[in-house]
């Protein structure tokens, strides 16, 4: 790379994958309960718009319940009139008429206590439904607050070390040149936290792709950023060719 000091930028690139190991190791320190909390919130959710349709359903059940129940008291009150009438009648005619306005009073009744028998078997299904699910809820409530107030204290015993990591961090990656720092982001994005590694037995400290002894030589000479060719990283001297690296103040 014309005009790039190839020295610093390997020194800063060096020192940032070890700050970056490091917050690794931190939050590798908090186990997983990230992920539990993430797991439990999630499940926490789900179960919270599953009990949300059931109480709609079973609001829906219990308007349907008061309006066949007023729907049966105004049948009754009909029934009782058109059975009064009886006692008034002078036809035959009217007499039949009426008797059949009091057998659709039955009927009418008959269905509609029919419909609230069913309802009332609705009504307990979606109610055995809810129940296990607020249990499970108060559950993972608990879970939650056990889980965070763990996950807590954990990132306050590292938190001091953690600002100090990230605020390094933070410096070096507005130093390093911004292809460079673009290459080592993507790459260690890619592959799990490292975007740049030694020699290793003249080998690629990632992938131990072997490097090729010219390839070799051009690392340890230091004049050029030297990618893997395997995997992409930004390969580094080993330590005895550059041991300034990790002590270099930046």
């Amino acid at each position: 790379m014309p005009g790039v000091d190839v020295a610093k930028e390997l020194r800063m690139i060096a020192r940032l994958q070890s700050v970056d190991n490091d917050l690794q190791d931190l939050e590798a320190e908090k186990g997983d309960l990230p992920m539990q909390i993430e797991t439990i919130t999630e499940e926490n959710e789900r179960l919270g718009n599953k009990k949300s349709e059931l109480d709609t359903q079973l609001a829906e059940v219990e308007k349907k319940k008061r309006e066949n129940d007023g729907a049966v008291q105004l049948q009754k009150v009909k029934l009782e009139k058109y059975q009064g009438q009886l006692y008034s009648v002078t036809t035959n005619r009217e007499y039949d008429a009426i008797n059949q306005e009091i057998e659709t009073c039955r009927s009418q009744i008959e269905s509609i206590e029919t419909a609230q028998i069913n309802l009332l078997s609705e009504e307990e299904a979606i109610k055995s439904q809810i129940v296990p699910i607020v249990s499970r809820v108060e559950n993972l409530r608990t879970d939650l607050t056990e889980r965070e107030e763990e996950l807590k204290g954990k990132r306050a015993d590292t938190e001091s070390e953690e600002l100090v990591l990230v605020h390094e961090r933070e410096k070096l990656a507005v130093r390093i040149k911004k292809p460079i720092i673009a290459h080592y982001e993507r790459i260690r994005d890619a592959r799990g936290g490292i975007g740049a590694a030694r020699l290793y037995g003249g080998a690629c400290g990632a992938c131990f792709a072997v490097i090729p002894p010219q390839r070799r030589t051009e690392i340890r000479k230091i004049t050029d950023i030297v990618l893997c060719e395997s995997c992409g990283v930004i390969v580094l001297p080993e330590e005895e060719h550059m041991p300034e690296i990790e002590a270099e103040e930046l």
